[in-house]
């Protein structure tokens, strides 16, 4: 015993204390809200009817995230209000910016775990898929799955889940996380969560002749969640995707029809404003 106590004390007096589990979980309150600059960058290669279109997309606004609602299991309804919205791409070497644009609002819902259960009423772990990394119809909340049960640094914990943003098919998603370590963002305490994710995409809509999708996508996120106050502060995260759209005859594209190879690869930051 006394040998025991001797070790407890040389480990104490070198400051090794054991490290604490923390349960983290995103837990909003109804009216709170959050305020970021959102950055997206991507990199596309569009091949159509035997031609190749290379274009790379940079978008830059002010973000809110205003808490509207919070039911018993944690799932948040959050608004989200872009402004000073710049939108730039580059096409066979040339460049234009758009700016002044009204602005852009969103409706998401977010699991505790950080799982973006859907945008604008649909089931979509990112947005539209093959545009995640492109901005057009991306999500603007980025976040790491988090974990069921309380975690230290360098625990892991692996999900599956599966979506359906409509029609026929499903988007089925595999994400495997680390709780990296704790830093201090702008004096406040975070977790930082890792998470990198694939997913399979084969979903169609208009039932035949329709729309269709097939492809995949892959991201490796970072987000850096408030132990206080459960929230994110801030998120890094790279993408990339491939597949291939067919633009049936009833999906209402005009002369567009017949498939589309649809490939890039992008970031999207969001930073405390």
């Amino acid at each position: 015993m006394r040998h025991l106590a001797l070790i407890a004390l040389v480990l104490v007096a070198c400051g090794a204390t054991p490290v604490q589990a923390q349960t983290l979980s995103l837990a909003y309150r109804s009216g709170d809200s959050y305020k970021y600059t959102f950055h997206s960058t991507s990199q596309r290669t569009i091949i159509a009817g035997g031609v190749t279109i290379p274009t790379n997309i940079e978008i830059t606004a002010s973000e809110v995230a205003r808490v509207n609602s919070v039911d018993s299991s944690g799932v948040a309804d959050l608004t989200l209000t872009l402004t000073n919205f710049m939108y730039k791409t580059t096409t066979g070497g040339i460049s234009n910016t758009t700016s002044g644009l009204p602005d852009i609002t969103t409706e998401i819902t977010v699991a505790a775990d950080g799982r973006v259960l859907s945008l604008d009423g649909k089931q979509v772990p990112a947005g539209n898929p093959f545009l995640a990394s492109s901005g057009v119809g991306a999500s603007y909340f980025v976040t790491a799955v988090l974990p069921s049960s309380a975690v230290k640094p360098g625990d892991t914990w692996s999900k599956d889940y599966t979506q359906n943003p409509g029609g026929a098919g499903a988007i089925k998603v595999t994400t495997r996380s680390k709780y990296l370590r704790d830093e201090s963002v702008n004096g406040i305490r975070a977790a930082v969560v890792e998470t990198m994710s694939d997913a399979s995409i084969d979903i169609s809509t208009g039932g035949s002749g329709g729309l269709s999708m097939k492809g995949t996508m892959a991201s490796d996120v970072t987000t850096w969640i408030d132990l206080i106050n459960h929230r994110v502060i801030r998120s890094h995260s790279t993408e990339s995707d491939d597949g291939t759209i067919d633009f049936g005859s009833s999906a209402n594209m005009g002369a567009m029809t017949g498939p589309m190879t649809n490939k890039g690869t992008g970031t999207t930051d969001l930073t405390p404003a």
